[in-house]
């Protein structure tokens, strides 16, 4: 068998900066979106024991991490302030946040579904990652500095909690290998 028959079937690297993401109810925080992750995920063990070792099997809990993005803040800070008026009727503190809370909850929106699709490198979408019933966990801080010499512009981190994503390949050019026939002579 030569080498030439274990190239994979495309050459092209992934790029950091081939992604879209969408927050459905909030488009200001999804146009100025600089940066989001994949999250990882993570499987529970059992374990066995056994005389001189315990061994670990295959558990049934699966643990997902947080969804973080990062955006730039627009002028008007609308973005900043949708995510920090989400967090607070979440956490209704007062009488007023109370009302927020109800307000969002009359209109659906204490949790919403999010899309992180990567592209190819013709800038193409190729997967969606849904995240389903996402809501905020935090929103950093605003930092001013008047010191600096080049202006860069204000970025906020947000951190997200959900129920689960799920995969969708929209080029159906087969990435997962569970269920299907692998042809290693291929």
């Amino acid at each position: 068998m030569s080498a030439l028959q274990n190239l994979p079937a495309n050459l092209s690297y992934l790029s950091p900066v081939g992604f879209k993401f969408s927050l459905a109810n909030f488009p200001e925080v999804t146009y100025f979106c600089q940066a989001a992750n994949i999250p990882g995920i993570s499987l529970s063990t059992i374990p066995i024991p056994l005389p001189y070792k315990d061994i670990e099997e295959p558990g049934d809990t699966v643990s997902y991490e947080e969804l973080t993005i990062r955006f730039i803040i627009d002028e008007n800070m609308k973005n900043w302030l949708s995510i920090y008026d989400w967090i607070t009727a979440l956490g209704f503190s007062t009488p007023e946040h109370a009302q927020k809370r109800q307000i969002l909850k009359n209109n659906m929106e204490l949790k919403t579904d999010a899309v992180l699709t990567v592209l190819t490198s013709n800038m193409n979408a190729q997967m969606n990652f849904k995240f389903f019933e996402c809501f905020p966990l935090n929103l950093s801080s605003i930092s001013f500095d008047a010191a600096g010499t080049d202006i860069d512009y204000v970025v906020a981190d947000v951190s997200f909690r959900y129920d689960l994503y799920e995969i969708e390949n929209l080029l159906n050019n087969e990435t997962s290998y569970i269920g299907k026939p692998v042809n290693r002579n291929a």
